[in-house]
Parts: structure tokens; sequence; C-alpha cells
């Protein structure tokens, strides 16, 4: 999977990704799902390309989860319902995994539950030297990635922002999510949520 900077313009979009799975656990294929979109405005939605954009990022999000997962998803609470959105996210998005391993985990595993605006600015300054892709990126383009990777994170409800900084708030992990996440193979997308090894 290659880097990426696709995250910059889309949301997290919690209710539209539950809602997608409710459908795509009802066996729905992507083509019907985009029939749905467009001719029944399932996300209501202002827009065709708006309509378009949501079925391909949701369906790509959650393409690898089991029937199962998929219908835990589209019936938790929303606790759990985020954190799976968060996580659906993170099998997406390798850089955005890398950001939650290398540095939101490390945070946790060194008793530091603060993440600085500099956290994000030595992690992209490290993937630029060691990425073409990244290091040809412009400010602009780093800047809201950097600023959807702190509003991604606040909607799933594990940082706060306080002043200049944002508190990391560790998650309350169900048994059912944790059994289906280990099921599924999902075990290091969870572990860079919780900081556990």
């Amino acid at each position: 999977m290659k880097y990426s900077a696709g995250i910059m313009s889309h949301s997290f979009w919690y209710i539209e990704t539950k809602n997608t799975a409710e459908y795509l656990a009802e066996d729905i294929s992507k083509k019907e799902l985009m029939e749905l979109s467009l001719t029944e405005n399932i996300y209501q939605v202002d827009s065709e390309r708006r309509a378009r954009e949501l079925v391909n990022v949701c369906y790509r999000r959650l393409k690898g989860f089991s029937n199962d997962l998929l219908k835990y998803l589209s019936t938790c609470d929303q606790n759990s319902g985020k954190l799976l959105v968060l996580i659906s996210i993170l099998t997406d998005d390798i850089l955005f995994f890398e950001f939650m391993h290398e540095v939101f985990r490390e945070h946790i595993l060194l008793g530091n539950f603060t993440i600085k605006n500099s956290d994000l600015d030595i992690f992209f300054m490290n993937k630029a030297n060691q990425s073409e892709i990244i290091e040809k990126w412009k400010d602009t383009t780093l800047k809201k990635v950097k600023a959807n990777y702190k509003k991604y994170l606040i909607e799933a409800g594990l940082l706060k922002k306080s002043d200049d900084e944002y508190n990391i708030i560790l998650p309350f992990i169900d048994y059912r999510l944790k059994e289906l996440i280990v099921q599924n193979e999902l075990t290091p997308y969870l572990n860079a949520i919780t900081g556990d090894n």
C-alpha cells in the first residue's frame, strides 16, 4: 500500500460507515450500494459526486471486515462503533496507521498522555526523509493531513484538545469487540489505539 494524502479530503464519517456496514452485512454488492446511493440518496448528501465518494471510501474502509464484524459495527454502542470506524480507516491508510503505531502508541507506552503539534511535525519530517511521495507534498497538504489526524482521534474519543496540546484518552474496549478484532486479525490496529503489545 502506497502512502496517500487522500485522508485530507475525507471526514470520519461515523454514521455513514456504520450504515454502509449494515448494507454490506446483508451481502449487498458495491455496485448495488452505489445504485442505492445515487437513486435513494441513502447518505443524504447534496451532490452525486459526494454520493459516489461516500460509497467508494466507506466500501474501501470496510472491505476487509468479516460479516460478523460488519453486523457488530451496525448494531454496537457509539464508543465501540467509533473505535471500529477508526480501525477501518487505519486499515485503509498505512501512513495514519504508522502515526498511531509510532507516535500515539509510543506515548501511551512511555506514560506520556499528551500529543503536541510538534509530535506530528517530527513524524512527518521523518517520513519525508524516508519517502519521496511525502517529501513532495506541499505544506498545505501536510497541514490538512495533520489536522485530519487530530480531528479523527477527537471524533473517535481518543484525544481531547487542551490549549495547544491534545490529551490522550484510553478507550474502553468491549470484550465482544476485542474478540472480533482478534478473529479478524486486526489486533495490530487495536494495539496502536490502546498501547498494548
